[in-house]
C-alpha cells in the first residue's frame, strides 16, 4: 500500500498578521543548506527591490543568520528579517500572512510539503521547476514557476505577480481551495 504525502490543510488556515503582510516574500527552511535556494532569492533581490521598493524577505527556519548574512549585500540586509523556528501556528500564521510564498529549490525534492502547507494557508506560491514542485502546483496552474537556479527569471515572476493583486488573490484563493486534496482526511479515503 502507498500513502501519499498529505498535510492537515485546515491547520494551516492562521491569522493575518500585519508585520508579515504587504510587499513580502516568504521563505521557510533550513536556509544555510544550498539546495533550499534561498540564495536564489536573495540575489533576485536587488531586481525586486527596484520595482518593488517596499519589499522584504521573511525567512522562518533554523540555522545561524550571522554567518548567512556575511555574505550578503550590506545594503539588502535591511530587508532580511530572521524569524527563526515557528511554531504550527506560527507557520500557519505566516503562510497566511506573506505577500508570496517562495519555494526556491534547485533540486533533491521529492513531494514539496511545504508548497501544499503554504497553498493551504493561502499564500500565492512562487516556485522553481523542479519536477516535483512542478508536479504539486500542477505545471503553474496552482502557483508560478521559474526557471530552477535563475534570479532574474524569480525576480520576473516576482515582479510580475506582485504588481496585479487579482492575479495574485485568484492565485492563493484557487490554490487554498486545491490544497485541500493533500488533506490527511481526503488522502486516508
Amino acid at each position: 500500500v502507498v500513502i501519499p504525502n498529505g498535510i492537515y490543510a485546515r491547520r494551516m488556515r492562521g491569522e493575518v498578521r500585519k508585520e508579515w503582510s504587504g510587499e513580502t516574500l516568504g521563505f521557510m527552511g533550513r536556509f544555510n543548506e544550498p539546495r533550499k535556494g534561498l540564495k536564489v532569492l536573495i540575489d533576485a533581490l536587488p531586481i525586486i527591490s527596484r520595482f518593488l521598493p517596499n519589499i522584504k524577505v521573511l525567512v522562518a527556519g533554523p540555522g545561524d543568520p550571522e554567518d548567512f548574512l556575511k555574505e550578503i549585500d550590506p545594503q539588502l540586509r535591511s530587508r532580511i528579517e530572521f524569524l527563526g523556528r515557528l511554531t504550527e501556528k506560527g507557520k500557519a500564521d505566516f503562510m497566511s500572512s506573506v505577500g508570496a510564498y517562495i519555494g526556491p529549490n534547485t533540486g533533491g525534492e521529492s513531494f514539496g510539503i511545504i508548497l501544499a502547507e503554504a497553498l493551504a494557508g493561502g499564500a500565492p506560491v512562487i516556485a522553481s521547476n523542479i519536477p516535483a514542485f512542478e508536479a504539486v502546483l500542477q505545471n503553474g496552474k496552482y502557483g508560478k514557476l521559474f526557471e530552477s537556479e535563475n534570479s532574474t527569471d524569480l525576480a520576473k515572476v516576482v515582479i510580475d505577480l506582485l504588481r496585479n493583486d487579482s492575479d495574485r488573490e485568484e492565485l492563493a484563493r484557487s490554490g487554498q481551495e486545491y490544497a485541500q486534496r493533500f488533506d490527511w482526511d481526503v488522502v486516508a479515503k
